[in-house]
């Protein structure tokens, strides 16, 4: 009596093409979660600042994981608008070359409109819009923040298509910081001085359930082991560990900073990603990003 054999399962190759197509797509999403905070991170937290003149920037960074020394470049910028307590930040981070090629040169950009509030000591975000671009296809989010009439309103587009809306109250007593807008409060010194030992929590606009994070500065006797296990040379300057729930970039949900005690951000680690193990962004102000426009 022959043995019954089972059958072999069978995938056509338009079938396993989109099984491909539909994994790699889900790598990529999961890539930017981790590239995009270490812009953020990097950036927001140089060049403190006591005052209301607050300086325009512009910054460059380099992105690497595994073997791959510069999968991804992004530019930050904070600016002034025409008028005296208005500002603009903007991130935008781009993959590049091999990277760049099986993600179809995804690009995404982050917009803060920002108020600064004589009152309040700080700056406000009064509109915070993502825009991710992956070919010629266009997908937009965007928050306006409405304090005079307590109403947060969302609203998410493709190409240009509006396709869910919400509208909700914000509690009394309440400011919402995106991330950016939260990040900039910290590096002017909104949020209080810079000071190794010290504890920050930052509370933003309520996204999967959280609501806040931590930033811890090192103090001198815990900058030494972690200097070493980053492979950072001896210098002054502060080590932050800014701590995140890891469900968001599928990592232990810690992010190591590093930046002189002039306050020059130098690099940033994502420590112990899934998959990719850590991965570290570094400054690079040598010349502009080859990020393409609109």
């Amino acid at each position: 009596m022959n043995p019954v054999r089972p059958k072999k399962s069978f995938e056509s190759p338009k079938t396993f093409g989109l099984l491909r197509g539909e994994r790699r797509s889900n790598w990529v999403k999961y890539l930017y979660k981790i590239i995009i905070p270490i812009f953020l991170s990097i950036f927001c937290l140089t060049n403190a600042v006591y005052a209301i003149d607050l300086p325009e920037e512009s910054l460059y960074y380099d992105i690497s994981f595994l073997w791959f020394k510069k999968a991804a470049e992004g530019k930050i910028t904070f600016k002034r608008n025409n008028t005296d307590n208005n500002y603009t930040a903007v991130l935008e981070a781009e993959t590049l070359g091999f990277i760049g090629f099986i993600t179809s040169y995804r690009k995404y950009i982050y917009i803060s409109h920002l108020k600064y509030d004589e009152n309040l000591n700080r700056l406000i975000s009064t509109k915070f819009e993502r825009i991710e671009i992956v070919g010629n296809k266009i997908w937009q989010s965007v928050n306006l923040i409405d304090y005079t009439n307590n109403k947060i309103n969302w609203r998410y587009t493709f190409m240009q298509k509006l396709l869910k809306e919400t509208v909700e109250d914000i509690p009394q007593n309440t400011i919402y910081d995106d991330i950016l807008s939260a990040l900039f409060n910290f590096r002017f010194g909104f949020l209080g001085n810079i000071e190794k030992g010290k504890d920050y929590i930052v509370k933003g606009i309520p996204d999967k359930g959280i609501v806040e994070y931590s930033i811890h500065i090192s103090s001198p006797e815990e900058e030494i082991p972690t200097k070493k296990k980053l492979g950072i040379e001896n210098g002054d300057g502060y080590m932050l560990l800014v701590k995140i729930p890891g469900a968001i970039f599928k990592s232990k949900g810690i992010v190591w900073i590093w930046f002189t005690d002039g306050l020059l951000p130098l690099t940033a680690t994502v420590e112990d990603a899934v998959i990719f193990g850590d991965i570290t962004g570094v400054l690079n102000n040598n010349g502009q990003a080859n990020l393409s426009s609109l």
